[in-house]
C-alpha cells in the first residue's frame, strides 16, 4: 500500500490517449500522484476530441500503473456545440450512476474537473449521497464560461439556477483548486460569505520541461518546412473557439501586411471557418497569415517552438473565468507572450510579473501592431522576454512542481 489506504478517484472526460489539453494534464496528474504513492483510479470516457485518431479503448485498462475505467456509452467526435452537448450529457449521466452504484473496499475521495460543465453538480450530488469528500479542480468557472460567448443570458433563469447549484459545489468541497488569484477571487465572490477561503488553493497548470524546450528556428524542421525562419513569426496554437479573440489577431495581421511578419494559427474549432473567412476577406492568407491543422503529438515540440512570439488569447467577459494552458506551453518554449485579455486576468498578471511579454485588451488592433513593431525593432527585447519566460517556467510552472503541490494538498490531512 502507498502513502494512504484511501482510493482517489479522478473523474475526467478526457484522459490518455485523448489529445485535449485537459486529457494531457489529467494524465500527468494521475500518473504523477500514483508514482508518489497515492492509489489512483480514473473514470473517463472514450477519446472524442476533434483531433487525434480517437480509437476506441477497452472498458478497463491501465496506463503507467493507473487503473482506468471507461464508459461504454456512445460518444461522438466533438466537432460542434450540439455534439459536445450530447457527449457532455451522456458522460455526466453515466458517471453519476456509475459512481452512485459503485463498490469499493477502501475509503474514497473523488477528484473532478469543471468540464463537462454539468459534471461538478452531478459529482456534488453523488458525493453527498455516498458521503464522500471531494476535491474540485476549476479549469473554467461556470456559468460565466457559457455567458461570455452568449450561450446563456446573464441574470436569466438558467444563470441563476446554475449559479445557485454551483455555489453548493464550492461550499461542500473539501478542497478547491483555482488556477490563479483572479480566478480565486471570482470563486470567493460567487460562493459568498459562507466559503472557507483557506480551502481554495492556487495550483497552476504546467508543461513538461523535457517535452517543450526552446528551439532556434534555424534548427527547427517545422519552421523550415512552413517558411517561418526568415519572417518574424507570431504563433497561435490551440482551440479556435468562442472563448478566444482571434478576430483581433487577424485584423492586426492585415495592418502588418507590409512588414516581414507571419501570423500562424494552428488548430481547429467552432470558429475556424469564421476566422479563415475574415482573413480571406482581408486578402492576407498566404501573405501575412497562414492556417494549419492540429499537429500530431510527437510534432508539438517543433510546432510550438516554430515562432518568435506566442499568442494567448481570451474573449471579453472572461476575467477570472479560465487560465489558458497555452500560457505554460509558451513559457516552456522560451518565447515572449502576446496576451490578449483583460489587464487583470491571470494570464496578463503572470506575464507582467515575470516581464515575459505584452498584454493588450480585446479588440485593440493597434496595441498588437505596436507590440509587434517594438519586438521587430528590438531583437534584444525578444531575447530578454523569452529568457524570462523560460526561467519563470523552470522555477514555477513545471509538471514536477505542480504535481508536488497536488500531492501535498491531497495528503496533507491524511
Amino acid at each position: 500500500m502507498g502513502e494512504t489506504d484511501k482510493e482517489f478517484v479522478l473523474v475526467t472526460e478526457y484522459f490518455h490517449p485523448d489529445t485535449a489539453s485537459t486529457g494531457q494534464l489529467m494524465t500527468d496528474l494521475a500518473v504523477g500522484l500514483e508514482e508518489r504513492g497515492l492509489d489512483m483510479t480514473v473514470y473517463t470516457g472514450q477519446p472524442n476530441y476533434h483531433s487525434g485518431e480517437n480509437k476506441k479503448q477497452p472498458r478497463v485498462s491501465t496506463h503507467e500503473g493507473v487503473l482506468i475505467k471507461r464508459i461504454q456509452a456512445p460518444q461522438v467526435r466533438q466537432s460542434g456545440l450540439p455534439r459536445r452537448l450530447f457527449n457532455w450529457t451522456v458522460f455526466t449521466a453515466w458517471m453519476f450512476f456509475t459512481l452512485l452504484f459503485s463498490r469499493s473496499d477502501q475509503e474514497r475521495e473523488i477528484i473532478f474537473v469543471s468540464n463537462p460543465p454539468f459534471l461538478p453538480i452531478a459529482m456534488w450530488l453523488v458525493c453527498r449521497i455516498r458521503g464522500w469528500e471531494y476535491t474540485y479542480i476549476v479549469y473554467d468557472v461556470y456559468p460565466e464560461m457559457a455567458i461570455a460567448p452568449g450561450h446563456i443570458n446573464e441574470g436569466g433563469v438558467v444563470d441563476k439556477l446554475w449559479s445557485r447549484l454551483h455555489k453548493s459545489v464550492f461550499l461542500r468541497a473539501k478542497h478547491i483548486v483555482a488556477l490563479g488569484p483572479t480566478m480565486k477571487d471570482l470563486i470567493i465572490n460567487k460562493s459568498g460569505e459562507q466559503i472557507d477561503e483557506s480551502k481554495i488553493q492556487i495550483i497552476h497548470n504546467w508543461e513538461d520541461p523535457d517535452f517543450i524546450k526552446p528551439r532556434e528556428k534555424e534548427d527547427n524542421w517545422f519552421s523550415q518546412e512552413h517558411g517561418l525562419v526568415e519572417p518574424f513569426t507570431i504563433l497561435y496554437s490551440g482551440n479556435i473557439g468562442d472563448n478566444h479573440d482571434l478576430e483581433t489577431v487577424v485584423r492586426a495581421a492585415a495592418e502588418l501586411s507590409e512588414e516581414n511578419v507571419e501570423f500562424v494559427i494552428i488548430g481547429e474549432g467552432d470558429k475556424k471557418d469564421e476566422i479563415v473567412d475574415l482573413a480571406s476577406q482581408l486578402d492576407i492568407i498566404g501573405t501575412s497569415i497562414k492556417f494549419l491543422p492540429y499537429q500530431d503529438f510527437e510534432d508539438l515540440p517543433y510546432s510550438l517552438t516554430s515562432g518568435d512570439v506566442s499568442i494567448v488569447s481570451v474573449s471579453e467577459g472572461m476575467k477570472g473565468v479560465c487560465v489558458s494552458s497555452k500560457l505554460y506551453t509558451s513559457f516552456a518554449a522560451g518565447q515572449p507572450v502576446l496576451v490578449i485579455s483583460h489587464p487583470e486576468d491571470d494570464e496578463a498578471r503572470i506575464v507582467s510579473k515575470f516581464d515575459a511579454g505584452v498584454q493588450v485588451t480585446q479588440n485593440d488592433i493597434q496595441g498588437i501592431v505596436a507590440a509587434v513593431e517594438e519586438w521587430i525593432e528590438n531583437p534584444k527585447l525578444v531575447e530578454k522576454q523569452g529568457a524570462n519566460a523560460r526561467k519563470a517556467f523552470e522555477t514555477r510552472f513545471t509538471k514536477q512542481n505542480s504535481i508536488n503541490e497536488y500531492f501535498a494538498l491531497l495528503l496533507g490531512d491524511q
